[in-house]
């Protein structure tokens, strides 16, 4: 059995190592960044690092190693920032106003995450996607489409939205902000805002109902009242 004082050694050495982890796959996105991918070495990760090789290689025993750390660890801040801007606009009750918080969340996070989208960008541009090791993310990217078409689809089910191919409406946003992302990728004066408020403003147009139903006036006697919010419970069991 293991006493206390070996028990907070342990966690000691478990802290620093999580720290020079961290420092690594910080080291790597600077060198991507700065230098380019093929150039993004374990030796250049160890220059930046102030180490050896050798202990850059126990952490990470090859350059690819240190590059899915840095997709893991990009995804992963990525879920963390959007997730919750995105429940907060409570897509399931009111799905007509899930696409401007949708799109201004992800351009909000590559003005506030410049390094590591111009990282994973370069990373996707020169990593050898035929070896399928980038498949996890593709997984996710895959994931983010389909909770995009079903949140539309709910949209129209209630007649909130127009008619349209929701998979297909959910792709080409997706491949919009792809393209935001390369073009601050090539351009990181770009202004962001600016992308995302066109962004907007153009699938909204695609998506919101032709005709609007008019206004009933209330019956005498009565207010009117806003449309009540979609019953969460009952789309889940739809779901």
């Amino acid at each position: 059995m293991r006493t206390r004082q070996e028990g907070a050694a342990g966690s000691a050495a478990t802290f620093t190592q999580r720290k020079r982890r961290d420092q690594l796959v910080e080291c790597m996105v600077d060198a991507i960044v700065e230098v380019g991918y093929p150039r993004a070495s374990v030796a250049e990760v160890a220059r930046r690092a102030g180490v050896s090789k050798g202990v850059v290689t126990y952490h990470f025993p090859a350059k690819d190693d240190l590059i899915q750390a840095v997709i893991t660890d990009a995804v992963g801040e990525m879920r963390q920032y959007l997730e919750p801007l995105l429940r907060a606009a409570n897509p399931l009750q009111y799905p007509e106003r899930f696409i401007a918080p949708y799109l201004t969340a992800w351009t909000g996070y590559i003005q506030t995450h410049g390094r590591d989208v111009l990282a994973l960008v370069r990373i996707f541009d020169a990593y050898p996607h035929e070896s399928g090791r980038l498949s996890s993310t593709y997984d996710a990217r895959t994931e983010e489409i389909e909770l995009v078409a079903r949140i539309l689809r709910h949209g129209q089910e209630t007649g909130r939205l127009r008619r349209f191919d929701p998979h297909i409406m959910a792709m080409v946003m997706k491949a919009a902000l792809d393209e935001v992302l390369r073009q601050y990728a090539a351009n990181p004066e770009l202004d962001l805002e600016a992308c995302g408020a066109e962004l907007i403003a153009m699938f909204e147009a695609a998506t919101r109902p032709d005709r609007r139903p008019a206004t009933r006036p209330a019956p005498a006697g009565q207010s009117a009242t806003a449309p009540q919010p979609v019953d969460l419970a009952t789309l889940k069991e739809e779901t």
